[in-house]
């Protein structure tokens, strides 16, 4: 081979080395600058906006904060759940105004009924909980459920009655509202009769309780088969006095301490014969208490969770049973009760709790029978 030849070899493969080069390392080199360029103009905009609105960052901060508690303002005016008790509870709202001459003759009750889904059925996201400094996030609480609950009313009373029995829509906790209102002068003078249909509302969410608690153990009920007749419950025997009668004369007597008492943090007894059924857990237990008939032989069966005592006793005029609470002592005092009551006997059992009012020791889980309950 000639040098010629040579000379054309090594220019032939001197090109083809610097294609090479450009082809699979200078090309991908300036493609991959070209792209950070991009992504830097990209960034350095994004940077230029937020650093824009530092300046107002703190004011967004409070008008985020503002608006999260302007909604959950409005949010806290619907209960999270609707039930008959909160009707009944409406009602003896009423009935407990002795100013107030009005009375329900039939409630119509219908199911809640979802008119409104706020967020969409396929929302997403985040909300954040605002401080005075920082944003974090937290679980999205979209989707909120909103429920109508008609009730219809019939009624008879005074037309002062009637009045403030609608003003009362106004001053219930949760929204409520009157939607209408029928009304007729009755043959007795000055009262009338008619009917009223209300709505409730409640919003039901993912991060709200579905299950509400509604205070309404002192409601007066009646007993025996409403179908067939029978006597009728004197379920006034301690009204007057709203049962303070039975602190002192009672046939069975619940207590519940502090569990770090000189006394047991819980005790169940008989006021004769029988044996206590005590525990000092600093935790809610469960205490039942049931009151059975054989001919004129009344039994009690009492006890705390599965502990119980079986006892033969004689109730006298009144069945009653006393339940005593006490003041919270601190925040490491947990002991509580949850209270079951039955009653198959012939008599009405009544029920005075007593010294509950703020240390909230005590809940009336069930009532089965003729159970009448004072707070």
């Amino acid at each position: 081979m000639n040098d010629t030849y040579k000379k054309l070899i090594f220019i032939i493969a001197s090109l083809a080395i610097l294609a090479a080069a450009y082809f699979f390392g200078y090309r991908n080199i300036d493609e991959k600058t070209n792209g950070l360029k991009a992504e830097c103009s990209t960034l350095q905009a994004h940077y230029d906006d937020l650093m824009s609105k530092e300046v107002n960052r703190q004011q967004y901060l409070d008008d985020t904060k503002r608006d999260r508690e302007m909604y959950k303002a409005r949010l806290d005016e619907f209960p999270s759940n609707w039930s008959q008790s909160e009707v009944i509870e409406y009602e003896e709202h009423v009935h407990k105004d002795e100013d107030v001459i009005y009375r329900s003759e039939a409630i119509a009750l219908s199911a809640p009924d979802l008119f409104y889904t706020v967020g969409g059925s396929n929302s997403e996201g985040t909300l954040a909980v605002v401080s005075s400094d920082e944003t974090s996030a937290a679980p999205a609480t979209t989707n909120y459920e909103c429920y109508q609950v008609p009730v219809m009313i019939s009624y008879y009373g005074t037309y002062d009655g009637i009045k403030k029995f609608m003003d009362r829509a106004s001053s219930f906790p949760f929204r409520v509202v009157v939607d209408s209102v029928s009304i007729k002068a009755d043959e007795a003078p000055e009262m009338y009769v008619g009917s009223m249909n209300m709505i409730f509302y409640f919003v039901y969410g993912p991060d709200r309780d579905k299950e509400m608690e509604y205070n309404v153990d002192d409601v007066q009920t009646g007993v025996d088969n409403i179908f067939s007749g029978g006597e009728a419950s004197d379920a006034s025997k301690f009204a007057s006095n709203n049962g303070d009668a039975i602190k002192s004369d009672y046939d069975l007597f619940v207590a519940v301490n502090p569990a770090d008492s000189d006394t047991s943090g819980k005790s169940v007894s008989m006021k004769s014969g029988g044996s206590s059924v005590t525990s000092s857990k600093n935790e809610a237990e469960s205490i039942s208490v049931k009151i059975t008939q054989d001919g004129t032989t009344y039994t009690a069966e009492y006890g705390i969770g599965t502990e119980k005592q079986l006892q033969e006793f004689d109730p006298g005029d009144d069945l009653t049973l006393l339940i005593q609470s006490s003041d919270i002592k601190d925040a490491n005092d947990l002991n509580s009760i949850s209270v079951s009551l039955e009653n198959t006997s012939d008599k009405t059992l009544y029920v005075k709790v007593a010294g509950d009012d703020t240390a909230n020791r005590v809940k009336i889980a069930n009532r089965s029978g003729s159970v009448v309950v004072y707070r």
